[in-house]
């Protein structure tokens, strides 16, 4: 199936962003993939691979890129935003190549300055959540082992917090909060913003040596958090991409 415009706008452009920082990793294409991988067949997706590790073919398809469908230019701006958050706090060059996609769209570069703000809020809020939720997780039953601190600084390292606020998150994995504290916590983010924080925990849950026990509360968190546990079952089953 062919890509909506939509679709290679988010390619090319979080493509982009991800070359900007000179710094390419494979989670930052696996998080562009993410949000037309049910779209691509595995021969296409290894086409994108390609084109998304070579910057001048990412120029090439910039510059041959159609019209945005009207009302898609905020989220396509905080798509490509989340790339530069990917690996920590957006920089100035990612921002000065974000400006450059905005302004290929029309949009005004003031109110983009103010979204990535508030992206940048909500990404740091989000990743605060999601270590308080790993925190709960490796400690289910009391013990914490070494296979489970690895894969929670993993975690710890790949979310967008500042440097010196992550060795103070760190001390969450020796007290960590109660679930009912963290609902509570996830309710107050909007619908998207809570399946984010899920699907950051999904390698965590994927790592686990406890068998079904963390899926399950996993399913039970998002029943209560989402409403449903379909979307949580499709990141589990479905996304070996998660990141």
């Amino acid at each position: 199936m062919a890509l909506t415009p939509e679709q290679e706008w988010t390619l090319v452009g979080c493509g982009l962003v991800a070359h900007a920082d000179e710094i390419l990793d494979i989670g930052e294409w696996d998080e562009v993939l993410r949000y037309v991988g049910s779209t691509l067949s595995e021969a296409d997706q290894q086409v994108w691979m390609e084109i998304l590790s070579n910057q001048d073919q990412l120029e090439q398809r910039f510059g041959e890129l159609g019209p945005l469908p009207f009302g898609e230019a905020e989220e396509l701006l905080r798509r490509c935003w989340q790339m530069a958050l990917a690996d920590g706090v957006g920089t100035d060059v990612e921002a000065t190549v974000h400006d450059r996609i905005a302004r290929k769209i029309g949009a005004d570069l003031d109110q983009v300055a103010r979204w990535r703000e508030t992206w940048t809020r909500q990404a740091h809020a989000r990743a605060e959540l999601t270590v308080s939720l790993a925190a709960m997780f490796v400690n289910l039953d009391g013990h914490l082992d070494f296979h489970e601190a690895i894969h929670f600084d993993n975690l710890l390292e790949r979310l967008p917090i500042p440097v010196g606020r992550r060795v103070e998150l760190s001390e969450l994995l020796h007290t960590p909060p109660t679930l009912e504290a963290l609902v509570e916590r996830l309710i107050a983010l909007d619908p998207g913003e809570r399946v984010r924080a899920l699907h950051s925990l999904v390698p965590l849950l994927r790592a686990s040596r406890r068998g079904g026990r963390e899926r399950e509360l996993f399913f039970e968190l998002s029943r209560r958090v989402l409403g449903s546990q379909r979307e949580v079952e499709r990141l589990l089953d479905h996304d070996g991409s998660a990141s």
